[in-house]
């Protein structure tokens, strides 16, 4: 019944909480990230979620564990990402998707991705399968990788990519 919101926010005094992954923001437009109970009467937990560029939070989903998946855009070269994860390098051109994971009581940054190519990237969408994998859906005008025996149309600009729980490894793109 709690209430998770992911969004955008110009300003730099977004109400965050004592002891959360990023409680100032990065520069420009950070994304936000927050919890409340279902009265709405509080902040649970809350958060800012970027780097020194403009960075949009999109898509939100908890999976089983109460952890909170994040999926958006980021123009930020130094948006935070997570030793072990399948990209941690920004790959340039206007903007990158990011998938992230954050702990239950929205003080850890779990894990954390880039998802994109060196053009314009975005990740919009999250919804798990029965194992809680991710998977994302988001567009592309680079040269997004296509797994092989999966459906894909050429030169279309939407994709949809598929990573285990921990953001460590791709099942497929």
């Amino acid at each position: 019944g709690d209430v998770y919101v992911a969004s955008t926010s110009y300003s730099n005094n977004f109400p965050t909480t004592a002891g959360c992954v990023q409680s100032a923001a990065g520069g420009g437009m950070d994304g936000v990230v927050f919890k409340m109970p279902p009265d709405l009467s509080r902040l649970t937990w809350s958060t800012y979620i970027g780097g020194s560029a403009d960075d949009g939070c999109y898509g939100v989903i908890v999976d089983n564990s109460l952890n909170v998946f994040v999926t958006g855009g980021t123009a930020s070269n130094n948006f935070p990402t997570t030793a072990g994860s399948i990209k941690t390098t920004y790959g340039g051109g206007q903007s990158d998707g990011f998938i992230s994971k954050i702990n239950s009581g929205g003080t850890t940054l779990m894990a954390s991705t880039f998802i994109g190519t060196n053009q314009y990237d975005q990740c919009f969408l999250l919804q798990f399968d029965k194992n809680f994998d991710v998977y994302t859906v988001g567009q592309s005008l680079g040269n997004m990788p296509v797994s092989a025996g999966v459906y894909s149309n050429a030169n279309s600009k939407q994709f949809i990519w598929k990573l285990n729980n921990n953001l460590s490894s791709t099942s497929f793109t």
